[in-house]
C-alpha cells in the first residue's frame, strides 16, 4: 500500500500534489512505503495576475496580498523621503489607494507575469514630493503671517493720515486694478469672488489687487504717508468701509426714484410721484379719469411734492449725524484689539497639533473597526486550528489501539492455528483491556471477513472502525486492522469505502496456486 504524507502544510497553496493512481492509504508498520508522492511547487500568482482579478472580480484577498507583498518596499521607501512614520504611513496609503483606482487600465497594461514593484516606487516618490512640496509651502505661509503680523505692529499706517488721500489715490489707479482693489477690501470678497466678478482666475485677480496696492503705496508715500504693502492692507481691510446709518437706504431709494420721476415729465410718471399722500392719489385718479389736469395743477403738486422732500430730507440727515456720533462713540469706547503675534504663534501650533491628533485618532479608529472586523476570522481559525490538533492525536491514539489489537490477533493465530471470529477469544492476548489510551473503546471496532482470514490471504483486512471520521482537511477516514497484524487508514471523499474494501476483503485476492 502507499503512503501519502504532506510535508509542506505551511503553505497549502502553493503544493501541488501528484501521486500515482492507487487507493489513499497509510501503512504504520513499515518504514518504506511501496508507492510515494512528488510534491511540486506551484509558483504563487503575479502581481499583475492578483491586479487583473481585483479589476475584474473585485477580489478583496487579491489586493490584500498585493498589499502584503509591497507594504515594506512602499513603507520604506517613503519613509526615506520625508523622515516621519506618521507621514510615511499616509504616503503609502494614498499609494495604494490610487493603485486601486487605476487598477483596470494599469491590468490591461502589464504583461502577464509582471510585477507592481517599480510602479509603486515611482507612485512613491511622486506622493512624497507632493507631499514635501506642500508641507514647504505650508511652513512658507506660516512664516509669511508671523512677519506680517512683525510688520504691521511696526509700520501700521496713522487712518488719520490716510483717509484725505485715499480717494485721490484710488482714482488714479487704471479700471481694472480699481475694481479689483474695491472687490477685494471695500465689498469684502475673497479672490475667488473677485475673480469671478472680474471674469478673470483666482491667481490673475490676487496679482490685480496686489499691484494696485502697490501703487496705492507710492503715491501716499509722495504725499509724505509711509508705510508698507502689507500695512496698507490690514489698514484697508479694518478702515476702509464703515457701515452706512440704519434707515438711509430706505430713505435713499425714496428720494432717487422721486427725482426721477420729477424729471421724467410724463403723465404716467406724475402719477407716480402724486400715489405717495392721499391728496396726489386722488389728483392722479381724476388724470387718469379725464386726461383735463392742467400745467398749473401739474406744477403746483411737483413744488408741494419738492417740498415735502426737502423736509424728509432734511430729517433724515439730523438722524444720520445722531447715528453717526453714536457709532463713533462706540468705537471709540470699545476698540479693535488686534491678536498679539505670540497668541497667533500658540494659536496655530495648537492648530497644526490638534490636526495630527485628529489623523492618529482617525488612523486609531480605522485600525480597531479593522481588528473588529478580522477578530473573527481568527477566532475561526484558532478553532480550527485546535480542531485539527485535537482530530489527528484522536487518530493516533485509534491507530496506536488498532496496532495492539492486530498484534494480539497474531499471537492469538499463532496459538490456535486460526484467526479469532470474535474480541472475546483473544481477551487474554489484549490483557482483558477494553478501553485504550485517548478513551479508544475495544466496542469501536468491529470484525469483517470473519472465518476466512488466515495466512494464505495476510494483507485482507480483519477489523475496522466501526464509524468513519471526518478529517478537518476534508473527506474522510477509516483505520482496518489487517491479517498480518498492520494497520491502514483508508481515505474517502464522500464516506464510501466500499471501493478500497473491495481491493482489500478476501473475496479480492486471487486463488492460491496448488
Amino acid at each position: 500500500m502507499e503512503s501519502i504524507k504532506i510535508r509542506n502544510r505551511r503553505k497549502p497553496k502553493t503544493a501541488k500534489i501528484r501521486c500515482p493512481q492507487a487507493p489513499l492509504a497509510e501503512n504504520f508498520l513499515s518504514d518504506f512505503a511501496l508507492g510515494g508522492c512528488l510534491i511540486v511547487e506551484m509558483p504563487a500568482k503575479s502581481d499583475a495576475q492578483l491586479l487583473r482579478r481585483y479589476a475584474e472580480e473585485k477580489s478583496e484577498p487579491a489586493f490584500g496580498e498585493i498589499v502584503h507583498r509591497h507594504a515594506d518596499l512602499v513603507y520604506s521607501a517613503a519613509r526615506r523621503q520625508v523622515g516621519s512614520p506618521d507621514l510615511a504611513g499616509e504616503i503609502a496609503q494614498s499609494v495604494f489607494i490610487d493603485l486601486a483606482r487605476k487598477a483596470r487600465s494599469l491590468a490591461g497594461s502589464l504583461r502577464e507575469d509582471a510585477s507592481l514593484a517599480g510602479w509603486l516606487f515611482r507612485a512613491t516618490r511622486y506622493a512624497a514630493l507632493n507631499l514635501m512640496r506642500q508641507e514647504r509651502r505650508r511652513h512658507a505661509r506660516e512664516r509669511q503671517v508671523m512677519q506680517d503680523l512683525h510688520s504691521i505692529s511696526e509700520s501700521a499706517p496713522d487712518w488719520n493720515s490716510v483717509a484725505p488721500l485715499l480717494d485721490e489715490a484710488i482714482s488714479a489707479l487704471d479700471e481694472q486694478e480699481r475694481d479689483a482693489l474695491l472687490l477685494r477690501y471695500f465689498k469684502n470678497q475673497d479672490f475667488r469672488a473677485v475673480g469671478a466678478a472680474l471674469g478673470v482666475s483666482d491667481d490673475t485677480a490676487q496679482k490685480r489687487v496686489a499691484r494696485s496696492l502697490e501703487k496705492l503705496r507710492a503715491t501716499l508715500q509722495r504725499r509724505g504717508v509711509t508705510t508698507s504693502t502689507t500695512a496698507l492692507s490690514a489698514a484697508l481691510a479694518s478702515h476702509a468701509v464703515q457701515a452706512a446709518p440704519a434707515g438711509l437706504a430706505a430713505a435713499w431709494i425714496s428720494a432717487s426714484l422721486a427725482d426721477a420721476a420729477i424729471k421724467g415729465g410724463a403723465t404716467f410718471t406724475l402719477l407716480k410721484l402724486m400715489s405717495m399722500t392721499k391728496f396726489q392719489l386722488g389728483l392722479g385718479a381724476i388724470i387718469v379719469g379725464g386726461l383735463t389736469a392742467t400745467v398749473a395743477i401739474e406744477h403746483q403738486s411737483t413744488s408741494q411734492m419738492r417740498g415735502e422732500n426737502q423736509a424728509l430730507r432734511l430729517q433724515l440727515a439730523g438722524l444720520a449725524a445722531d447715528n453717526g456720533s453714536l457709532s463713533n462713540r462706540l468705537r471709540e469706547a470699545s476698540p479693535a484689539r488686534p491678536v498679539a503675534g505670540d497668541q497667533l504663534r500658540e494659536l496655530l501650533r495648537l492648530r497644526g497639533e490638534v490636526g495630527m491628533l485628529r489623523e492618529k485618532t482617525n488612523l486609531l479608529a480605522r485600525l480597531q473597526e479593522e481588528n473588529r472586523r478580522l477578530q473573527p476570522s481568527l477566532e475561526t481559525a484558532k478553532n480550527q486550528e485546535v480542531e485539527a490538533a485535537q482530530f489527528f492525536e484522536h487518530r493516533q491514539d485509534i491507530i496506536n489501539a488498532s496496532k495492539q489489537i492486530g498484534l494480539a490477533f497474531r499471537i492469538f493465530a499463532n496459538d490456535n492455528n486460526r484467526f479469532p471470529t470474535n474480541f472475546a477469544e483473544c481477551s487474554n492476548e489484549l490483557a482483558h483491556v477494553t478501553n485504550f489510551t485517548g478513551n479508544v473503546p475495544l466496542d469501536g471496532f468491529e470484525m469483517v471477513n470473519v472465518g476466512k482470514v488466515n495466512d494464505t490471504y495476510p494483507q485482507a483486512a480483519e477489523a475496522r472502525e466501526q464509524t468513519p471520521r471526518l478529517s478537518p482537511l476534508g473527506g474522510w477516514e477509516r483505520v482496518y486492522i489487517l491479517g498480518d497484524g498492520s494497520v491502514q487508514t483508508a481515505h474517502s471523499s464522500d464516506g464510501n469505502f466500499e471501493a478500497w474494501e473491495q481491493t482489500n476483503y478476501v473475496n479480492a485476492f486471487p486463488a492460491p496456486s496448488q
